[in-house]
């Protein structure tokens, strides 16, 4: 082949390389923007940052602020994933130090301009038991307002969204570092919150829940066992009704075993109930078995329909009320109870309950947890 012909082959092989290098580098681009836009409806704002906080086991913390952090990258990457019908949320895994464990929570930090549809909708749409969306304070004495909703409709108080809306306000710079506590306006009234910090960030939230109501008991122990689907009753108190803020009917249990097995009949239990005059409502089920664990109380909610709840701060403090009334716990130890929840649907969470007496009478609930930042991101409704 002469010189001539093998020049233009050589400029023929050039050509057609950079058309198959500019052809791949446009394949490359449609998959880079792609990635770019599930990252966005993935994590939201997070972004590149939500991966890396999650998928590569970095620090979520370090990702969690563009506008504190002054990284232009970062503040850049908010304004590209955020628009005007965005609302950004701070995802928890609450009444646990460690992510994807404990009891998950969404709260929204700047919820200005929805309503309670809205509210309602975006909580469905995260399908968790609970979000919360956090307003300006409404009532004289509280500095902040929130709304907790549950997928079906909104609750005046619940246990785990009040002490995550507290750790998610610490995370966006709404409560800052050594405040020793603050005041959420809940729908049930003014909610004191205590705080305690370590190393600039919060550690430890502690909610006041309402005294003790004791309402009924069941008398019918061998009834009430067999409607839950285990053999016996712990015989030391009959279960009873307890609320400190949201109603729940205690039920001692001898045996961890026994708290892993039990299995609602509702048929049974409607009509266990209905004989004692009882309200049908969640089940608190526990056993103070001691385990590995250094727990006070080992315990499952039943009762609620679809998924198990892992980590109910509500019923906590129902629950320790009714160890100190009872003599399951020794008056010394009522301030330093340790609840474990969630171990059978493998989201095992920690929930510490603060009983005061003074005598025989409680004169004080506290309910209180950690909380892991899990990650960010915006939802549209």
């Amino acid at each position: 082949m002469d010189r001539k012909a093998r020049s233009a082959g050589l400029r023929s092989a050039i050509v057609t390389r950079r058309f198959q290098n500019l052809h791949a580098l446009k394949r490359c681009r449609v998959r880079r923007d792609a990635m770019a836009d599930m990252n966005r409806r993935e994590f939201g704002r997070s972004g590149i940052a939500g991966l890396a906080g999650i998928a590569f086991g970095g620090d979520p913390e370090r990702f969690g602020d563009a506008e504190r952090s002054g990284d232009p990258e970062r503040v850049a990457l908010h304004a590209q994933s955020t628009d005007g019908r965005a609302y950004r949320y701070v995802h928890l895994d609450v009444f646990t130090d460690r992510r994807l464990q404990g009891n998950q929570l969404f709260v929204f930090v700047q919820p200005g301009g929805l309503d309670t549809d809205a509210m309602q909708t975006m909580t469905r749409e995260s399908n968790l038991s609970e979000n919360t969306f956090v307003f300006p304070p409404e009532q004289p004495g509280t500095d902040h307002r929130v709304r907790i909703f549950t997928r079906t409709a909104e609750t005046p108080f619940a246990g785990h969204p009040t002490i995550g809306t507290a750790f998610a306000l610490a995370h966006t710079g709404a409560l800052k570092p050594g405040l020793s506590h603050t005041t959420f306006g809940l729908g049930v009234g003014p909610t004191n919150v205590d705080l305690e910090w370590k190393d600039g960030r919060l550690a430890f939230a502690w909610m006041t829940q309402l005294k003790p109501t004791f309402g009924k008991a069941i008398a019918d122990s061998r009834a009430l066992a067999a409607a839950i689907g285990v053999e016996a009753l712990d015989p030391r108190a009959p279960a009873q009704e307890v609320n400190c803020g949201s109603n729940f009917f205690i039920v001692p249990l001898t045996t961890r075993k026994a708290v892993d097995a039990a299995v609602i009949d509702r048929a049974k239990l409607d009509a266990v109930f209905s004989a004692a005059g009882v309200q049908r409502r969640g089940i608190y089920i526990f056993s103070t078995e001691r385990g590995q664990d250094d727990a006070t109380a080992y315990s499952r909610l039943l009762g609620t329909g679809g998924t198990e709840d892992p980590g109910t701060g509500s019923a906590a403090g129902p629950a320790g009320c009714f160890m100190a009334r009872h003599g399951y716990v020794p008056p010394e130890r009522a301030g330093a109870i340790v609840i474990l929840q969630g171990v059978l649907v493998r989201r095992p969470s920690r929930i510490h309950v603060r009983i005061a007496m003074t005598g025989a009478e409680i004169t004080g609930v506290k309910v209180g947890g950690a909380a892991a930042i899990v990650g960010e991101g915006t939802m549209a409704p």
